[in-house]
């Protein structure tokens, strides 16, 4: 732990010093927003560069209507101002200029002050994407008013823009992951979302999960994000997940806590720094508790070429600011020889992403990892102390013993409309496998062997823009079987899962004030991958990737 903390405070340094070596002379922004002449407080002033990375800048009017950003670098920018009760104002290209201040007048008008704009529609030369974002930005226009040269139905907008939904309730029957203690697989499940807005706080995000059957899990989570504050310090959350599933009658019951803290530090726009740790709290005959901490390092070392270094033990998608996601993604605990454990992981690694123009990236990585308890799932008669298993059923979730891999990964992604988006992405690294041969009378333990894999995998993902279906289609190849899951850190960032996946959205009609969307996702389509083994711990079928379908409802309000 000490040589992590070391590792963790190195790169916080590496990181600084770049920033103040590589800082180039900068300018900066202002000016004053007003309506109908008067100056305006409390106007919401996002800065946000046009080309190359960087977070956007949010700002604030003070009591004269007056916004001032911290020093910037020069290039383009684009500025967009919103307040209540107007329509919101858009400035697509503000030129920073190195040692001046560049003043804006910024006029926010009514929404009947306005119709006459939207009537003429855009003017030429405007960005194609301006009154998009107009509209959708204005809480008052959004549900009646846009300008097209036809009829549009756009059914992701609830997935895409600030749209004003403050809830989302999901019934639905199925599960997406393999038996746990964590996820009992139960037939039915009832989801719930609500999102408050805390004005300059941010924003609280409620979520719950109840089962039924046999298997009752039930979960809760609680996330807080807060905004963008001063000294570079961009928008961070926290989320707290208590989760308990209830083993069986007479059974003790499985109860876990996490508690998942996330910061964003911006150094202009050239260094970002991401970190956080996570507390994990488990408890199943006896209790086990970590500590995990995390940091990711990017620099734009030149146009077009972002740099990053990685420190940690958490997937980046484990860490997303959805509560409902985090109440999926808690750390499955295994038996450590009659003791519960958690999977202590440990992963480094270093990116270099390219641009190839603006609708393609190139990243490539490579990177090490370690982990001294893996979770292998399965199903059979398998009785071991390194096993935890159903009382319902006969799946269980054994401790595979340790893992040391070094890997590299290369990721392509390209955007090939304006609906349609295409990944590939191929990995060589190493991973628990079964044996070559039979081994009569050994136990698992002594069956599982370190094997390097290569995997080539696909993602095509997009929408129909008049029917508003969201389509998600991947499949993933792997040369040979395997026990673990390959490179989950890959999987987190480029959204590709093992084998043939499918997820559909369908919006349908509105009812009253709610959104309704239909949804099925179905995962290893074709049930690949299965292991089946006879070992002295009894018969068992190992499933790497569990197939698996889950389908209902989502109500929005």
């Amino acid at each position: 732990m000490r040589l992590r903390t070391l590792l963790l405070a190195l790169l916080l340094t590496v990181g600084l010093a770049t920033a103040a070596s590589a800082a180039p002379k900068r300018g900066r922004v202002g000016g004053v927003v007003v309506a109908q002449g008067t100056p305006q407080l409390g106007a919401i002033v996002v800065v946000t560069p046009a080309i190359g990375p960087g977070d956007p800048l949010r700002l604030v009017t003070d009591s004269h209507g007056v916004f001032a950003s911290t020093p910037l670098l020069p290039g383009t920018y684009t500025v967009r101002v919103r307040l209540a009760g107007f329509l919101p104002a858009f400035e697509p290209r503000v030129h920073i200029v190195t040692g001046h201040i560049t003043l804006l007048r910024i006029e926010l008008g009514s929404l009947f002050s306005s119709i006459e704009q939207f009537r003429r529609g855009p003017r030429p030369g405007d960005s194609p994407h301006q009154w998009e974002w107009v509209l959708r930005s204005a809480s008052l226009t959004r549900p009646v008013l846009r300008y097209s040269g036809g009829p549009v139905f756009d059914g992701s907008e609830h997935r895409r823009e600030t749209r004003a939904i403050h809830g989302r309730a999901e019934f639905t029957t199925g599960s997406l992951s393999s038996w746990s203690p964590v996820n009992m697989n139960p037939l039915g499940s009832t989801a719930f979302l609500y999102n408050e807005g805390l004005g300059g706080a941010g924003h609280l995000m409620l979520a719950g999960r109840v089962g039924y059957q046999d298997a009752a899990t039930t979960g809760f989570a609680a996330t807080w994000i807060r905004p963008t504050g001063a000294q570079g310090r961009a928008a961070d959350s926290t989320t707290v997940i208590f989760h308990q599933s209830q083993m069986g009658t007479g059974q003790p019951a499985f109860r876990g806590v996490e508690i998942d803290s996330s910061q964003r530090l911006q150094f202009g726009n050239s260094v970002k720094l991401d970190y956080g740790a996570q507390y994990v709290f488990a408890g199943l005959n006896g209790n086990v508790s970590a500590l995990r901490p995390q940091a990711r390092l990017h620099v734009a070392v030149a146009p077009g070429w972002v740099a990053s270094f990685l420190l940690g033990s958490i997937p980046e998608g484990r860490r997303a600011a959805d509560p409902e996601l985090a109440l999926n993604r808690f750390p499955i605990p295994v038996e450590s020889n009659g003791r519960l454990a958690l999977d202590d992981a440990w992963h480094e690694e270093i990116a270099v992403r390219r641009a190839l123009g603006s609708d393609a990236s190139l990243t490539a990585a490579v990177f090490h990892g370690s982990d001294a308890n893996v979770a292998v799932f399965g199903r059979g008669t398998l009785i071991s102390t390194n096993t935890i298993s159903d009382p319902f059923s006969n799946a269980f979730v054994y401790n595979g013993g340790s893992l040391d891999q070094w890997g590299a990964r290369v990721g392509y992604q390209q955007k090939l409309s304006s609906h349609w988006d295409a990944t590939l992405v191929y990995t060589s690294t190493e991973a628990l496998a079964p044996p070559a041969a039979d081994f009569a009378g050994a136990s698992l333990r002594n069956m599982i062997r370190h094997e390097r894999r290569n995997l080539l995998g696909g993602l095509l993902a997009g929408r129909i823009p008049r029917s508003g279906t969201e389509l998600s289609a991947g499949y993933e190849w792997v040369d040979g079987p395997v026990l673990s899951r390959l490179d989950p850190f890959g999987a987190s960032m480029f959204g590709v899962e093992p084998y043939l996946n499918v997820s559909v959205r369908q919006p349908l009609p509105s009812l009253f004030c709610c959104r309704i969307v239909a949804l099925i996702d179905v995962r290893n389509l074709l049930a690949q991958g299965y292991v089946s083994l006879e070992t002295a711990d009894g018969q068992a079928i190992l499933i790497p990737a569990a197939r698996a379908i889950r389908g209902g409802f989502a109500v929005q309000f």
